[in-house]
């Protein structure tokens, strides 16, 4: 571990030596084989450890507890209810490791996985127990990709976000053009991240974007933009979507046997099913369409994403919204000095 993940070959070799011995007969085995071949990326942790998941529960004894529970009649009693309701703690464990997995994984094994947590859920704890839970969930939603996000909260595995009240941009806003903003380039000096902050919701790409970890997830994690895309291309994705579109979040146009079409991003298909989100602001608006009555599926020119999103926003919103994205995040960036 001092050393930093080994080398393939290597990886390969203690893949091989450890995985025959996954799942042990011994819980406690159990628990540091799931570990060791996560973090080695074994193609068959997954499936093994979301089967272990899905084997009837049971509740992890706590021996010597009735002497505590016999002091006091006060507290006593409330120990026993969260004891009669006790975590599967080798099931913990497990879910506990398998959060770092980050390839490998299939729709079905996602719901194994968060079907897990959602039972972890009906256990008693001490007081931190959901919040542990909570960020267990986190994890394992932040290291999957954009498009697995995206599946995950169409099947219902995890509640999208959903922002209260997006910001107001103060404007006036115009029409912009991609000739306006290349020409404010010039004048990204001194600008203000909290209002650029404020721009990404005004603007709603926080209804589809995840930044630094709170969004949408319809479209690509825009952490990371700035080390991908120059000025001019963050401004010509935003007032030219439908120009270029990546093929990870191109549209589709289904169409059935009995001319019902069906526009959005297809997030899972089986042998005997396509399941589109038809809203790109609300992934859990979705439609499922038998392979068996589909006629034509066909990749569509227009972007998911809408235009003139900038068009609330005056000349300084539209500087801070873009010094917002292209810094990172990262409010110490010397684009914001002053």
């Amino acid at each position: 571990l001092r050393m930093g993940d080994p080398d393939k070959a290597t990886a390969d070799k203690l893949i091989a030596k450890f995985d025959p011995f996954y799942p042990a007969k011994s819980d406690f085995v159990t628990r540091e084989l799931c570990q060791v071949l996560v973090y080695l990326k074994s193609p068959t942790a997954i499936a093994k450890t979301v089967a272990l998941l899905r084997l009837p529960s049971k509740h992890t004894p706590q021996p010597g507890m009735q002497d505590v529970i016999a002091r006091n009649k006060g507290y006593g009693g409330s120990i026993q209810k969260m004891l009669d309701n006790a975590p599967d703690q080798q099931k913990i464990a497990l879910i506990f490791s398998l959060r770092n997995a980050k390839e490998g994984w299939n729709l079905d094994q996602r719901k194994g996985f968060f079907g897990g947590i959602a039972e972890a859920r009906k256990w008693s704890g001490g007081a931190s127990y959901q919040g542990f839970l909570t960020n267990i969930e986190k994890d394992a939603y932040d290291n999957a990709t954009d498009v697995e996000r995206l599946a995950i909260e169409a099947a219902g595995l995890r509640q999208p976000f959903r922002p209260k009240e997006l910001p107001k941009a103060q404007g006036p806003g115009r029409a912009w053009t991609m000739a306006d903003v290349l020409a404010l380039e010039t004048k990204m000096k001194a600008r203000d991240f909290l209002n650029g902050q404020k721009m990404f919701g005004a603007a709603r790409c926080v209804v589809c974007h995840r930044f630094y970890g709170d969004g949408g997830a319809t479209g690509p994690d825009m952490t990371q933009a700035a080390g991908r895309f120059s000025y001019k291309d963050m401004a010509e994705s935003i007032i030219e979507p439908s120009k270029v579109i990546s093929d990870q979040y191109k549209a589709s146009i289904v169409t059935t046997l009995s001319g019902k079409r069906y526009s959005g991003k297809i997030v899972s298909e089986t042998k005997d099913m396509i399941t589109i989100v038809i809203d790109p602001e609300d992934s859990t608006k979705v439609v499922e369409v038998k392979k068996s009555d589909v006629d034509e599926v066909k990749l569509s020119p227009t972007s998911l994403m809408p235009e003139d999103l900038l068009k609330p926003l005056n000349e300084g919103e539209v500087l801070d919204l873009m010094a917002y994205l292209l810094s990172r995040g990262d409010p110490k960036h010397p684009v914001f000095k002053k």
